[in-house]
């Protein structure tokens, strides 16, 4: 059997941690907040798993999630992405070209949320599928 390169192994990886995959549902009480929560919760989840490459896999995903819960946290997605972004290319020294990267990850995981679609037909596994 070949050896995977690594991005297949993070692939195999991503497609095993989303294969019975939920948008999760959060207490009523945390409102508004869920959004935030979702993109929280996706960093720690991207920093605990440390699989190389899926960043833009959990960009797209914290989008996707916060986008299903409606207008107002599609909005939030926005907000916290391009917030991010700054922070990433103002303090942590990011090139423009990783944050437009990133930025077209956060956009399609908003985009197929919006569009229906499921996490695994809007958010690839494989970092080759993000440009």
């Amino acid at each position: 059997m070949p050896k995977l390169k690594y991005g297949d192994k993070t692939a195999k990886a991503l497609d095993n941690y989303i294969k019975d995959y939920k948008i999760p549902e959060w207490p009523s009480y945390f409102g508004k907040a869920a959004p935030v929560i979702d993109f929280a919760k996706n960093y720690a989840t991207m920093l605990k798993k440390d699989l190389e490459m899926s960043d833009k896999f959990f960009h797209c995903k914290a989008n996707y999630e916060a986008t299903s819960r409606g207008q107002y946290g599609e909005k939030t997605a926005q907000k916290l992405s391009n917030l991010r972004e700054y922070l990433d290319r103002n303090i942590k020294g990011d090139s423009l070209e990783t944050s437009l990267v990133d930025q077209r990850a956060n956009v399609r995981g908003r985009m197929g949320a919006k569009a229906g679609k499921s996490l695994r037909e809007s958010c690839p596994t494989h970092h080759t599928k993000y440009k």
